[in-house]
């Protein structure tokens, strides 16, 4: 136990502005393509341009924004062609990693499952922006807590690249729909199976969920993303 609790280690600010800009990002705050003005992104987010510029590189090495030569950074952008190869390959790296780790799973890996899903549940009825914003970041660790226990960090890293391409455009669709019923219903199809045991149908589910988040997305892309 910390004696001096207010002598504990806490964030640096390179680090705090880092995941304020990457939630903004992800929320629709920055949109695909834009070009990020640090002074106009230090003012929106009210912090200073020196961790600011220590921040966009880490969001670069993420996938999340793209450095232009002469330009500066701009948040990363795809288009449909793009996008479907990046599901392509989380579909390919979750299926493996689902087979893995129902077999490996143990009962606090269970208990963290039905921990986060219970806590997404409301939320997902609750149109209000901070709850869908708090639902995307449980959706989050809801997939990493399912493929865990397989204990393959460096498919777990290819998947996490994967993933920071395509959620800005994910949560952004969502916004602009408004629903999360099946996607909430998917997942509580995945924790159910995952809690017991049912290898192959846990895959299968896995693998649907990718294809229906994927098929949704690309569906509602503007008619005029879709042509190029």
């Amino acid at each position: 136990m910390n004696e001096f609790p207010d002598l504990a280690v806490t964030e640096t600010l390179p680090s705090i502005v880092y995941k304020k800009l990457r939630d903004a990002i992800l929320n629709g705050v920055f949109s695909p393509g834009q070009m990020l003005r640090q002074d106009d992104v230090a003012s929106k987010l009210g912090v200073s341009r020196s961790p600011l510029r220590e921040a966009l590189p880490r969001l670069e090495a993420d996938g999340i924004v793209v450095l232009h030569p002469r330009r500066g950074y701009a948040v990363a952008s795809l288009d449909p062609k793009q996008i479907t190869e990046v599901f392509d390959l989380r579909c390919l790296l979750e299926t493996e990693l689902a087979r893995r780790s129902i077999q490996k799973r143990t009962e606090a890996d269970i208990s963290r499952i039905y921990a986060i899903i219970s806590e997404m549940a409301p939320l997902a009825k609750d149109p209000d922006p901070s709850s869908m914003a708090r639902w995307f970041d449980l959706n989050m660790q809801f997939h990493t807590a399912l493929l865990l226990p397989a204990q393959c960090p460096h498919h777990l890293k290819a998947l996490d690249h994967s993933r920071n391409l395509i959620e800005s455009y994910i949560r952004t669709e969502t916004r602009l729909t408004g629903g999360l019923d099946q996607a909430q219903e998917e997942h509580t199809l995945l924790a159910r199976t995952f809690v017991t045991g049912e290898v192959e149908d846990f895959v299968q589910l896995t693998r649907q969920h990718s294809e229906h988040t994927r098929d949704r997305l690309l569906s509602r892309l503007p008619v005029q993303n879709q042509e190029t």
